[in-house]
Parts: C-alpha cells; sequence; structure tokens
C-alpha cells in the first residue's frame, strides 16, 4: 500500500465534504467540555448591588438620562472583560427599581422612597433591553424579607411600603434597630414575596430571578418579651415543629412557591425564567468535616439542602467568600456543595467575594483566579461558573483582577449553560453562512418547529481545519465571538486560514448547528503541512501514523464520529517514528481523528473507515 500525505487525499476529502453538507442536520450540542480549563458553557456573571448606592445608580439623585448612561457603561464594560450574566438587585428593601403597582419606587433609585423618577422611566426594562442587545443575561435580583436597611428618620417610609400597610408582618433584628425583615413565619407573607416575582416574571424578559442569603437575621429579633414571631409561632404551627424546624419550613414554603409560580408563568408565556438562590456558604457547621462558623441551617433557619431535595431551584450560588485553606476552606466547601447539587441533578455557580481584594483581607488577584482554577477541576463535575461580588472590584480594576482573568481564565468567550430539564428543544440552525467583505454572515432562520424558539444569539467559532471542527467542537478556546447579531467582522487573515462554524443559541442557552459544514477555504486544512503520515485512508483494520519530525514520545489518539461524540481512545509510545492505530468496532464510514502530544498541541483528521 502506497504512502498517503494528508494533502494528497484532497479530493476525496472534498467529495466526502460535500455529501455531509447534503445529509446533515442540525444538531442540539450538548457533549460535555472539551477542557474544562477553557470551558465554552460557564456562567460568568456579576451582583450590580443597588442598595445604598453601592454599583449602580452611584448617585440617586441624579437625572435618568445620567443613571441611564452610567449602566450603558457597566454593561459595556462586563462584556468586554468577559463577562456573561447580570444579576441586578431590583428589590433591595421591599421597594422596585422598576414600575410597580404593588411597591414604592426604590429611594436608592430616585433619592425618595415612593417618589418616581421625572421624567417616568422604567430602569428594568431598560436593563434587559440594554444586555440583551450586548448578549449579555440579566438576572433580576431580589431580597424576599428584607424591608428595611436604614434609618426611617433618614429614609422615610412611603405610605404604600409594607412597613405602613402591613405593620404586624415586621420584626426588628436584636443587633441592628434599622434592619427590619418581614416575618416568614405568617403565610401572608409568602403569597405578597410570590406576587412581587410573579409580577416581575409576567411583565419583563429577564432571563432569571435570584435571591440572595437574607432570611431570618442571623442575630435574631428584639425579645418583646419572647421572640418576636412567637405569636405566628403561636398561629401557624399546626404540626407542632420545634421554633428552628417551623422557622426552616416557613422558608422552605416561600422558596417552593416563588418556583411553582416561575414555573407556570414560563409555561403560559412560553417563557424560560430560571430561579436560584445564593446562601449563606456553610450549610451546617462541621459540615464538611473541619468547617466551622456561621450556617444558614442554624443562624438563618434557611435549608438550601431541603430545597434541591423537593426540586424548588434551578441552581444554588453559595457565597463563598473565604479563601483556599482555613476554617472556611473554599476548596472543601466548593466540592461539598457540587456533590450535594449533583446528587439532585442541579446546578451549581458559586458567588465569590471579589470585594475582598480591597477590605482588611487583601486578598491578591491570584485568589479569585485560583478559585475559578478549583471550579474548573474534573470532579467539580455540575459547577458550571461563578458569580462575582461585587462590580465595584470590576469597575476599579481592583488588583488589575480584569487583566489577570483576561489573560487567563476569561481568556476565551463563554455563554451561560442550559438549564437541565427547564428547555431542552433546540433552536434552528443558522441559516445562509457565509462570507461578507471581511465579515461572516448568516440569516435568522424559521422558528423551532417544536417551540416556536428563535435564536437569541450566535456563536462564531475558527477552526484551523475542517476535521478539528469535529474534534474541539466543544472547545471554548476556538469560539472567536458570541454576537446578537447577524455578522460578525473577522479579518482578511482570518479568512484565509480558518474554518468557520456558527451556531444558534435559543433562550435557554441550547446550542444548534452543523459542525461537519465548515464556512472556509476547502483547501486550506488539506494542503497544510503535516508533521506525520496516515496511510491507508481508507482503512480496514487499522491505519499507521507516521511521524516525520516526531517530538513527543507519547501520543494520544482519540476518535470522534460525525456528531463530534468520542467513541474511541488510546494512548500510545511512539516507536521508530511510528505507531498502529487499530480502533474496535467501528462500522464502515467517517471518522475524525485526533492527535495529542505531550506539549498540548494536537492535529485532527478524517479517516474513512471501509472494509473490503
Amino acid at each position: 500500500m502506497n504512502n498517503y500525505y494528508i494533502k494528497n487525499i484532497k479530493s476525496l476529502f472534498i467529495s466526502l465534504l460535500l455529501i455531509n453538507t447534503l445529509t446533515t442536520n442540525a444538531q442540539c450540542i450538548t457533549n460535555t467540555e472539551f477542557n474544562k480549563s477553557t470551558p465554552k458553557r460557564d456562567l460568568r456573571g456579576v451582583f450590580v448591588a443597588s442598595v445604598f448606592n453601592l454599583n449602580w445608580p452611584t448617585n440617586r439623585l441624579a437625572t435618568p438620562a445620567v443613571q441611564q448612561a452610567e449602566l450603558i457603561t457597566i454593561l459595556d464594560n462586563l462584556k468586554a472583560n468577559g463577562y456573561n450574566s447580570v444579576f441586578l438587585q431590583v428589590r433591595s428593601e421591599c421597594d422596585a427599581m422598576y414600575v410597580s403597582s404593588i411597591e414604592p419606587w426604590s429611594q436608592w433609585q430616585t433619592g425618595t422612597q415612593g417618589l418616581a423618577p421625572s421624567p417616568l422611566w422604567d430602569p428594568l426594562t431598560f436593563a434587559v433591553t440594554q444586555a440583551h442587545n450586548r448578549g449579555l443575561e440579566l438576572h433580576a435580583w431580589l431580597n424576599p424579607y428584607r424591608a428595611q436597611t436604614s434609618s426611617a428618620t433618614t429614609y422615610p417610609k412611603a405610605a404604600n411600603h409594607v412597613i405602613n400597610t402591613n405593620p404586624s408582618w415586621v420584626f426588628t433584628s436584636s443587633t441592628n434597630a434599622n434592619l427590619k425583615i418581614l416575618d416568614p413565619g405568617i403565610p401572608a407573607v409568602t403569597t405578597y414575596i410570590t406576587s412581587i416575582v410573579q409580577d416581575i416574571a409576567t411583565r419583563y424578559d429577564v432571563d432569571g430571578i435570584h435571591f440572595d442569603d437574607y432570611f431570618y437575621p442571623a442575630s435574631g429579633m428584639i425579645a418583646s418579651p419572647g421572640n418576636q414571631d412567637a405569636a405566628s409561632y403561636a398561629a401557624y404551627n399546626p404540626s407542632s415543629l420545634t421554633l428552628s424546624d417551623w422557622r426552616r419550613d416557613n422558608v422552605n414554603k416561600m422558596i417552593a412557591s416563588v418556583y411553582d409560580a416561575i414555573q407556570l408563568i414560563n409555561i403560559s408565556n412560553n417563557k424560560n425564567i430560571i430561579f436560584g438562590v445564593s446562601p449563606f456558604g456553610i450549610w451546617k457547621a462541621g459540615t464538611p468535616t473541619g468547617i466551622t462558623g456561621q450556617s444558614s441551617y442554624s443562624d438563618l433557619f434557611c435549608d438550601p439542602i431541603a430545597w434541591l431535595n423537593a426540586g424548588k431551584v434551578d441552581y444554588l450560588a453559595p457565597q463563598l467568600y473565604w479563601k483556599i485553606t482555613g476554617a472556611q476552606d473554599y476548596v472543601a466547601l466548593s466540592k461539598w456543595w457540587n456533590d450535594q447539587v449533583k446528587a439532585k441533578n442541579k446546578q451549581l455557580y458559586i458567588s465569590q467575594g471579589y470585594y475582598k481584594m480591597v477590605d482588611a483581607n487583601n486578598w491578591e488577584a491570584t485568589e479569585i483566579q485560583n478559585q475559578i482554577n478549583q471550579n474548573r477541576v474534573v470532579n467539580m463535575d455540575v459547577t458550571f461558573g461563578q458569580i462575582a461580588y461585587n462590580y465595584t472590584n470590576i469597575k476599579s480594576n481592583s488588583k488589575t483582577i480584569n487583566d489577570a482573568l483576561n489573560g487567563n481564565q476569561f481568556q476565551y468567550k463563554s455563554f451561560a449553560p442550559p438549564i437541565a430539564g427547564k428547555d431542552d428543544l433546540c433552536p434552528e440552525k443558522p441559516a445562509n453562512i457565509r462570507f461578507g467583505t471581511q465579515k461572516i454572515m448568516w440569516d435568522t432562520p424559521a422558528a423551532s418547529v417544536d417551540d416556536g424558539d428563535l435564536p437569541v444569539k450566535y456563536v462564531v467559532y475558527a477552526f484551523a481545519n475542517a476535521a478539528e471542527a469535529i474534534t474541539n467542537m466543544n472547545d471554548g478556546s476556538k469560539i472567536l465571538d458570541i454576537v446578537v447579531g447577524n455578522e460578525l467582522a473577522v479579518s482578511q487573515t482570518l479568512i484565509d486560514t480558518k474554518y468557520f462554524v456558527v451556531t444558534s443559541l435559543d433562550k435557554n442557552n441550547n446550542e444548534a448547528g452543523d459542525f461537519n459544514t465548515t464556512l472556509g477555504n476547502p483547501d486550506f486544512d488539506l494542503t497544510t503541512n503535516k508533521s506525520y503520515l496516515v496511510y491507508p485512508n481508507p482503512f480496514n483494520n487499522q491505519f499507521e501514523v507516521e511521524f516525520q519530525n516526531a517530538f513527543s514520545n507519547f501520543v494520544k489518539i482519540s476518535i470522534f464520529d460525525t456528531n463530534g461524540k468520542q467513541i474511541w481512545g488510546q494512548d500510545y509510545t511512539i516507536v521508530n517514528s511510528k505507531i498502529a492505530v487499530a480502533p474496535m468496532n467501528l462500522t464502515n464510514g467517517i471518522y475524525f481523528v485526533k492527535i495529542s502530544f505531550e506539549n498540548g498541541t494536537s492535529e485532527s483528521f478524517k479517516m474513512i473507515k471501509q472494509e473490503d
């Protein structure tokens, strides 16, 4: 049998490419990450706090135009620094950073609670539109129970604020007279909170509803005499639960009520709003072994594990605002949360304490980087990203954190992962993908026949050759950009040297595209000089790879089907510059082979299995 350089089978490969073009249907891309260090499905979120004018708006007396410009700057900055999701605080103390008929305008928006902006505008509508225009997700972040954070003398409550309309619902923290909380033990409070969520979820195109860790006050409540919730405990405890269990059950019921309400709205309005919570980072002291400190379970009377067990959250994002190592070790806690979430087939994002770079803790940027690396280790298998608290540190580039992440962990683009079980129906793939003048263009496809969804954005990939589009289809390092429109400017050099694939993302980030059909120079991958020979092709039972310039003693051979699923793999030692590959149980057809070298580089090519 004669030896063939890859380039000498050009006509055969082109013929097969044409066949693939005619026979391949749109696929829903669901395989696991190619490399967890370069994930393409990675939520990169940021908490943008409104309370105390921490992040936005920084001036509650500024005109709407100034506040709008400030928010646009924030969104542009987040997109430029690799983030894909914004968690915007729209209800910090039973108030509204949006037009509401239930609760008063926030004092942090207009300076006076209950005072509408002038001229009137809707900050949440504006935020959603501007975020989506940039390909960013917008999650509405709410504090469910907190009713007051600062002196009512300094910041008077509006007449329609819940403290005035339902004063019997409110109790006060034992250590902070200005901190007032809605009593979770009163069923009407659960109904009230649910109505707030229903209002937002129905009227706004938000991607998610998010709660933080404010439940019962950690310091307890004023005794007058006894606990302030003694009356509600007596009135609403039909099961005779202990006080602690009853409090946790109250929160459980509220979480379940909110989750169920969102599901009904999703179904009736063809929405895909997800619901998650950022509980305090320690579930119980001593869990996992060696962890000490305040806990969600005993101090805040909330039980995130119960929410998981009941299936009433789509994800958890525990607040792990501690360093790696120590009594609140980030590694131990993150792995524990990962395993609890995995057991219930949910997803984990981790809330990270960027603010600790500038407070007394004085973290270096490497601490944040190392935590993100921990989120991506192999056994963190249901951890799909992180949420930074808070935007101030990104705005100021604390400890040059933006530069550090952009040069490493956020070097490549990513999109938030689809939430399993929420909407597994895929959009149609982009239509008529083509080159323009130094740009790639495509048409919006028809709506999905399954659920009527259109793509909300598109992912553009650039591969070294057509074969690599199959072997590296889940490799985040191959993403060129994620865009909202129908074109992307690219340099002529890229057009001349790369193979492109464009895929669709729907509102649940389900991805559809055709990696078998690439846009690019059809001769490029076949005429490029390779460091090896492959023969025979087609092959029967085995083929050989002969290395012309061996720079590695060991290689890994991986074989993929035309859908990009790895179906075979084996490690080899190179002997006399050759290896013989004999994959088992392959039927006749087209396959894609990837050679991985010790130095981390790889090469990919097509092969044909053809028995005599």
